[in-house]
């Protein structure tokens, strides 16, 4: 049930993100006065989500989507 829900959240941002992408092109074109705000939050956006998900992962502490520096095979090592 989560996994069905990551993967619309998913799908919606990635289409929001295009949908976005699109509209700043549009309003470049156009010249429209509203062109640099749209730049702002094509920007913006995707940062804030970054951050969304890294403040959740550091304060939920979900070790399995950290990689594990210390259980590395060492076998390739010939000493």
């Amino acid at each position: 049930m989560m996994n069905k829900i990551k993967r619309t959240a998913a799908l919606l941002l990635a289409v929001s993100m295009l949908g976005l992408v699109v509209l700043t092109l549009y309003l470049a074109v156009t010249g429209s006065p509203y062109f640099l705000a749209s730049m702002v939050s094509m920007i913006i956006l995707p940062v804030l989500v970054y951050a969304y998900m890294l403040v959740y992962r550091v304060l939920r502490g979900d070790a399995a989507s950290q990689p594990n520096h210390g259980d590395h095979d060492d076998s390739s090592k010939n000493t």
